[in-house]
């Protein structure tokens, strides 16, 4: 009996690893149908929402498929969650098959080809990816200090107001920009950018971060330390060199960290400054390795999932607020959750878990009725949203 036992829970783990190995190398073309609430006869909106649930419904229409065609699990549903948070299921391509307008409803039908596998290997489901974010655009503000250099070097106006890209800088660049990143141009954005004193340092604080990368019109700033030492000769003339890097990637519009890396890179060579271009650049390479599965881990949860964005609300009284935070639990579409942040003066700041966009979560926000006042948008970025009541 014992030894039926064992077999049995060999089987089982052999049943799953075939069930993931399934979901990570096949692909498969369903169709799905998506519905979104129509505000103001803002069918383009309306368009958008419904296209992103058809293809949430595609991609856990895929996942029952790949797992029934392996085997019939009872459960079913703790697989396709480990499978969704483990290999990130996205849609590869899709083309809108048709729509129906039902009033205030919009319902549109998609034929979506779902692949359930590394996100980072392929190179159009990312394009698709970046597009359902806008495309935000990313900085570098990375200190460095090679070999013979007696202080770090950056950009952002210190030490010689450097103007050549660094080695650091350069490699994440090349690694971010094949998979389909945008950058903003450094040299561009030192000319538009206003450094006072207290941000011509090598430590820069994710708020300064913020301050700088909000200048050039970045959404993404990665900032960090780079340093490569040398560790003394090993023969024939070679020498050895070490370098160290920490780096993180900022979100300009609400200050959150969406990815860091600490990475250590080694290399040799007969020149000195040559070895330590070299650990440089291992060190660099493996920081964007980790840096874009982090980004693009959190860039697919969202637009498959919920996303948080950061509220102010200016000039409402405490009675208001507590009547704007119960019209977002129980009357605006998409709200997950809801935390309150602060409440000063007239100003309240809260986040909410959104499966929404900020830009569909404002269009909803300005219908709602909120008994005595109304709200208006005065500023919106990907990840956040600026009101102020208005009294009916």
């Amino acid at each position: 009996m014992i030894r039926f036992a064992r077999l049995l829970v060999m089987l089982s783990l052999l049943v799953l690893a075939a069930a993931y190995t399934a979901a990570a190398q096949e692909s498969r073309t369903v169709a799905a149908e998506g519905v979104a609430m129509v505000q103001q006869g803002a069918l383009d909106i309306a368009r958008d929402a419904a296209v992103e649930d058809a293809q949430k419904r595609a991609v856990e229409q895929a996942i029952g498929i790949l797992i029934d065609s392996q085997t019939q699990v009872e459960n079913y549903q703790v697989i396709s969650d480990k499978i969704l948070s483990q290999t990130k299921g996205y849609i590869k391509r899709y083309s809108i098959a048709g729509e129906v307008n039902e009033g205030s409803l919009l319902r549109v039908r998609i034929n979506a080809e779902v692949a359930l596998g590394k996100l980072g290997d392929d190179l159009s489901a990312i394009g698709i990816l970046l597009g359902q974010m806008h495309k935000p655009r990313t900085m570098i503000m990375i200190a460095e200090q090679n070999i013979g250099q007696e202080l770090y070097a950056w950009w952002w106006g210190a030490h010689g107001q450097q103007t050549d890209l660094s080695v650091v800088e350069n490699t994440i660049i090349d690694k971010f920009t094949e998979k389909g990143f945008e950058f903003v141009d450094h040299q561009v954005a030192a000319k538009e950018i206003k450094v006072t004193a207290g941000y011509k340092v090598q430590d820069l604080t994710a708020d300064q971060a913020r301050t700088l990368g909000n200048q050039a019109d970045a959404e993404v700033v990665i900032v960090g330390k780079a340093i490569a030492k040398l560790q003394g000769e090993i023969g024939g003339g070679m020498k050895s060199a070490q370098a160290d890097l920490s780096a993180r990637a900022v979100r300009t519009d609400t200050g959150q960290v969406i990815a860091s890396a600490s990475t250590h890179g080694a290399a040799v060579h007969i020149s000195e400054m040559t070895a330590g271009n070299e650990a440089l650049k291992k060190a660099a390479a493996e920081a964007a390795d980790q840096m874009l599965t982090k980004i693009l881990a959190v860039y697919s949860k969202e637009v498959g999932g919920t996303r948080s964005i950061a509220i102010t609300v200016n000039g409402l009284t405490k009675t208001q607020f507590v009547k704007f935070k119960d019209v977002l639990r129980n009357q605006v579409r998409g709200i997950k959750d809801l935390h309150e942040r602060s409440f000063a003066g007239a100003t309240a700041k809260i986040a909410v878990d959104s499966k929404s966009s900020a830009q569909v979560l404002s269009d909803e926000l300005t219908m709602r009725n909120f008994g005595t006042f109304a709200v208006e948008v005065t500023g919106s970025t990907a990840n956040s949203l600026e009101l102020k009541v208005v009294p009916k």
